[in-house]
């Protein structure tokens, strides 16, 4: 869940501006009642990351439609329309107005790149309508004026503080030392670790070295000169994956603690030298989560490996039906009221309800190693009624 930053319709009118009507022929499927608009990139750089975030949504529609309404035929049916924002500002914008414009949508899921999402806010705002937010850790996302946004992952900063908070008790170090990059990512998360490890009265120096053509051994060298008995990485494995090799070819043997930047196939790309490293995400470890067996299986049974991109759009969308289905919301207005209850909603990533800023209310994050060149699981932050560790 890294930031992207730098991280109906009226028939063919709409269409031809963007908006991909999603259609659904499922055998004795009623027609559908509620419309759920999504909002993504379906085309250019980061089209792989809003169609895995379709996919996702849509297995959650078809979870709904087969089996919920088979099993009671007065349980409204769903459809999700697609808009296509290519991850840009201005196109989400306009597909913000598009997706609000059509009174037919309930809620809207979006966007993936955090800028675009930060923009389109006010659109969504001005018309009441819910945007539940699946993907985009960054800060901002909820500290806007409006209070019609619901982010799912847990945000930069309370991640951070919760790895620190976490770090501080187990292993108590002495001096920990943070890296962080002058990116779009990163700054939340430290100033989070450095809060929670202060918490403890544990004083945590920190380097920030430029994104742009780092010089991964002079910062190194500056870093090991404080002697540092553990090391956290406020980055992502793109940018700052390559100073783990510079670590341990300088002689730190110590603990490496990542954020969920790292929490990316590219980090299995630094071999040896990432072995142990932990690193937190927002995605829970499924296989431990036992309310999610039965949409996790079917999901796979259809659609192949349940990736976590996926895990949240299905999770958006059954946090938008599950709230429907509880408080008997037709409006917007109505499925805003209820979504600000902070009633906990039960999805496939997780338990969520919500702050008045619209935040999660309990915010949690799961710890992950690296063994043998895969992520191996540990443990989540604090004990859940969701995950049995």
């Amino acid at each position: 869940m890294r930031r992207e930053g730098r991280a109906v319709i009226r028939s063919q009118f709409l269409s031809a501006l963007g908006a991909t009507p999603v259609a659904f022929a499922l055998p004795g499927v009623p027609t559908p009642q509620i419309t759920i608009a999504l909002v993504a990139p379906l085309s250019g750089p980061a089209r792989a990351i809003g169609l895995e975030l379709q996919r996702g949504a849509q297995g959650a529609i078809d979870e709904i439609n087969n089996y919920s309404v088979s099993i009671n035929p007065l349980t409204q049916a769903y459809a999700i329309r697609t808009f296509d924002d290519q991850n840009t500002v201005a196109d989400a914008i306009l597909q913000a107005q598009f997706a609000t414009g059509d009174t037919t949508v309930i809620a809207a899921i979006g966007h993936v790149n955090a800028d675009a999402t930060i923009h389109a806010i006010p659109t969504y705002g001005n018309a009441q309508c819910p945007l539940i937010v699946p993907l985009s850790t960054d800060d901002r996302i909820t500290a806007s004026d409006y209070r019609n946004v619901f982010r799912l992952p847990t945000k930069d900063s309370d991640e951070g503080a919760i790895f620190g908070r976490a770090i501080a008790k187990q292993r108590q170090p002495k001096v920990p030392y943070l890296f962080v990059q002058d990116g779009d990512y990163g700054a939340d998360v430290a100033n989070g670790f450095i809060q929670g490890m202060s918490e403890a009265k544990i004083v945590t120096p920190y380097q920030q070295f430029p994104v742009e053509k780092p010089d991964f051994t002079a910062v190194v060298t500056k870093a090991l000169a404080a002697t540092p008995d553990y090391v956290f990485l406020a980055g992502t494995a793109v940018d700052m994956g390559g100073i783990v090799p510079v670590l341990r070819a300088s002689g730190y043997t110590g603990p490496i603690g990542a954020s969920q930047g790292f929490f990316d196939p590219g980090t299995m790309k630094l071999g040896a030298a990432a072995e142990g490293m932990t690193i937190s995400t927002s995605m829970p470890y499924l296989p431990y989560a036992p309310s999610a067996l039965r949409y996790r299986t079917d999901y796979e049974a259809h659609n192949g490996t349940l990736t976590p991109i996926a895990a949240f759009g299905y999770a958006a969308v059954q946090v938008i039906a599950n709230t429907i289905s509880r408080s008997s919301a037709n409006a917007r207005n109505m499925l805003l009221s209820a979504l600000h209850t902070g009633q906990a909603t039960d999805t496939i990533a997780g338990s969520f309800a919500f702050t008045g800023l619209g935040d999660p209310l309990d915010p949690q994050i799961y710890f992950y190693t690296i063994k043998g060149g895969k992520f191996s699981y540990l443990h989540e932050a604090h004990p859940s009624s969701f995950s049995i560790k």
